[in-house]
């Protein structure tokens, strides 16, 4: 179903001055020939259009578990990369000293720890004495086992398959535990298109609704997907609500950032008064005149017009289901004028 617009419909009555009307030639003293339709109740479907980006739905921050200065990173912006692979390490020299001392502090304690039993075996020591030796060397074991942990996190790995979004560091630089590093995106999971809409799309649709996206990267190829978010809360700058339309179909070749044509398709049916487009008289922006037939009489009438669909204009008010609208005929006619409607028996 074609949904023209309103300027198109400007035009469209412009140019239909120029059509020859059925009561042209009709004597003054006589009613005049005209053409009358009901207006109709329609049920159609309006896409909503938005453009979007295109993204994944596991996007991560990457960051390092202790503090220190980057050593190197491994990767550019826009990488693919697979699982496991290491795309940044921290100067090591300080965490392995961490390491040596850890390693170090957890030998003394175990020599502790044994002297301690053999002395308590003896009666020599307390049983408090033994039992502190033996929380030494937990503590020291401990410790060892964390700086072990710090020296594997000091580098960063792939999570899983996945792109290189963003660098947030440079080498050399001195970074905090947990401060971003690397945004990174997995490949592993759906490809997604992120919208924003406005208040009045939004309600028109519900999570399921196909729709289809075009992008400029692959002219030529719909991809074809559905709603599976629908934002609730609106962004406070913008005013509009962020949409996912998961995509059925990917390619090796996207990439974050892809900017996305969408249509997406309401499930739900818009119920709607339409009328013929040749009842229009002239319009200025939502507002056109049409006259209706009425026992003979032609009532020039007011209304709100809406979408164009297929040859049918929308009316949000000003007309009632079941009226006649006058068709062919009406560019000659006055409010009160009397007509002879020659297709009336047509009629439902």
């Amino acid at each position: 179903m074609r949904n023209l617009t309103i300027p198109m419909l400007l035009l469209f009555l412009g140019l239909s001055g120029c059509k020859p009307q059925v009561n042209s030639e009709a004597p003054a003293s006589q009613p005049l020939n005209v053409k009358v339709q009901p207006v109709k109740m329609l049920e159609y479907k309006i896409p909503v259009r938005a453009t979007g980006l295109l993204s994944t739905t596991t996007e991560m921050k990457l960051s390092f578990k202790t503090g220190g200065i980057i050593s190197q990173l491994y990767v550019r912006e826009g990488a693919s990369v697979g699982k496991g692979t290491v795309l940044a390490r921290l100067d090591l020299s300080e965490i392995r000293a961490q390491v040596n001392q850890a390693r170090i502090g957890l030998e003394m304690a175990e020599r502790d720890l044994t002297r301690a039993g053999n002395l308590y075996r003896d009666s020599v020591v307390t049983l408090e004495q033994y039992q502190n030796a033996e929380s030494g060397y937990e503590l020291a074991k401990s410790r060892k086992n964390v700086a072990d942990f710090n020296l594997r996190h000091s580098q960063i790995k792939a999570p899983s398959d996945g792109q290189v979004q963003k660098l947030l560091v440079e080498a050399n630089e001195v970074i905090a535990p947990g401060y971003p590093a690397i945004l990174f995106a997995s490949t592993e999971n759906d490809w997604v298109v992120r919208a924003s809409l406005t208040d009045k799309d939004i309600v028109k649709l519900a999570l399921g609704d196909s729709g289809r996206v075009y992008m400029d990267a692959f002219p030529g190829v719909v991809f074809r997907g559905e709603i599976i978010e629908l934002g609730s809360v609106a962004d406070p700058v913008t005013g509009t609500y962020e949409t996912e339309l998961l995509l059925h179909k990917t390619l090796p070749e996207f990439r974050k950032g892809f900017i996305s044509r969408v249509e997406v398709y309401p499930a739900k049916l818009s119920r709607s008064l339409v009328v013929p487009i040749e009842a229009l008289l002239d319009a200025s922006d939502n507002l056109a005149y049409l006259f209706t037939h009425e026992n003979g009489t032609a009532t020039r009438r007011s209304v709100r017009i809406g979408a164009i669909l297929d040859g049918q204009v929308v009316v949000q008010d000003g007309i009632s289901e079941g009226e006649l609208v006058i068709t062919d005929g009406a560019k000659y006619l006055s409010s009160g004028e009397k007509v002879n409607a020659v297709n009336l028996k047509d009629q439902p």
